[in-house]
């Protein structure tokens, strides 16, 4: 089997000076920047209130829930008075 053999004098950018090119696209197509719009960083300051109530929905979403807890959830005597 013959190995594969690279040249490490020739660049691997094909010998094009990424500074100096002028092959390279000057217009940001629409992909480009619909991509920015969408991935750009954002920052979300919550008021103590919604801190509080985002913090009881997570802490709702990531409880444990075993077999005992479910059980004893639906299993509980229910009054009903009219």
């Amino acid at each position: 089997m013959e190995e594969n053999k690279v040249n490490t004098a020739e660049p691997m950018n094909g010998g094009i000076d990424l500074g100096t090119a002028k092959e390279l696209p000057s217009k940001v197509s629409p992909w480009t920047k619909v991509k920015n719009f969408l991935f750009q960083e954002i920052t979300v300051e919550l008021t103590p209130k919604q801190e509080k109530v985002f913090q009881e929905v997570h802490d709702f979403w990531t409880q444990d829930v075993t077999w005992k807890s479910f059980k004893e959830f639906w299993l509980q005597d229910i009054e009903i008075t009219l």
